[in-house]
């Protein structure tokens, strides 16, 4: 049984694989498996952000309001709208302050939570409705259109025949691995995430890690608000809704522990394939929405009694 619950989310994906090519001939084409990694990139990137606290035994439920709220700060600043009227930015300047936005939120979030010990489940809740407040003062609960190029290439482009969304999602895969497993940080979250009391015994900032882990998440939910701008073409003050599940039920398809200490990026993006590819080929089976999130909701389920099990 502690095999199959490690293997559970590979053997899960092919299945489906195996399952939709038999069903339809139209599953396994170039074109389509595109389309699966071109809907699932914003909730992968958001789900890359949130498995650093996942695995430090934290949570943060704020990333999809910080996505929506950071994309619409770059937005407003980089067509001078709304809050912003009459005060231009450069883009690269609208960028840097729309991602350090989405990097406050988790420091707020990551300091309230280790410096004064509050379940980062609450705080960030209660980051979840500022940002949520804050984004429809940004916007003035109106879309903001008429996007530099420059701006929307982002997300909405093409670099060497692939989305450019899909790029920036498997480049932060990637980074993100490689700090997991070969930085002094990364080895810190696992030990903190695995037992934090001995973590502190051995001399590791326990605060500045678990800080660091939400911020890493807020950074990540600002890139993700800055790609969706490209995917939209514009930015809207509803973007961020039902995006708040999806990324933390793939964290935890990826087989990723509910009590920190064990998972990684791998299997993340595993995770992230499992909601997209089920989500895909039921719909090329004429499944309506309904249908789809009661799948959903029947393969969470199975993956959280794995992961419980092992």
């Amino acid at each position: 049984m502690d095999r199959i619950s490690r293997y559970g989310p590979i053997i899960g994906l092919v299945g489906l694989y195996v399952a939709f090519s038999v069903l339809n001939d139209r599953f396994l084409t170039v074109g389509n498996q595109m389309n699966v990694l071109r809907q699932v990139s914003i909730i992968g990137i958001m789900a890359i952000g949130v498995t650093f606290p996942i695995l430090c035994a934290e949570i943060d439920l704020s990333i999809a309001q910080v996505m929506e709220v950071a994309g619409l700060t770059i937005a407003t600043l980089a067509v001078g709208a709304r809050l912003f009227e009459d005060f231009l930015l450069p883009v690269p300047v609208a960028i840097l302050i729309g991602l350090l936005f989405g990097a406050l939120f988790g420091t707020i979030s990551g300091y309230v939570t280790a410096r004064f010990g509050v379940p980062s489940f609450m705080t960030t809740l209660a980051m979840l409705f500022l940002a949520d407040g804050l984004g429809l003062i940004v916007s003035g609960n109106r879309p903001i259109t008429g996007l530099p190029e420059s701006l929307t290439a982002i997300g909405g482009a093409r670099i060497l025949g692939l989305p450019s969304l899909v790029v920036v999602f498997l480049a932060l895969l990637v980074v993100s691995q490689f700090i997991l497993s070969y930085t002094k940080f990364g080895l810190y979250i696992y030990a903190i995430g695995g037992d934090r009391q001995s973590a502190e015994r051995m001399g590791i900032n326990v605060m500045a890690v678990r800080m660091g882990t939400l911020i890493i998440s807020g950074l990540f939910a600002g890139i993700a608000g800055l790609v969706m701008l490209g995917r939209l073409g514009s930015a809207v003050p509803t973007m961020g809704a039902n995006m708040l599940l999806p990324p933390i039920a793939a964290v935890i398809l990826g087989g990723a522990d509910l009590f920190g200490g064990s998972g990684n990026m791998m299997g993340t993006l595993v995770g992230v394939l499992i909601l997209g590819v089920l989500q895909n080929g039921l719909n090329l089976m004429g499944v309506g929405p309904s249908g789809q999130l009661v799948a959903q909701g029947i393969v969470l389920m199975l993956a959280v009694l794995a992961n419980v099990r092992n």
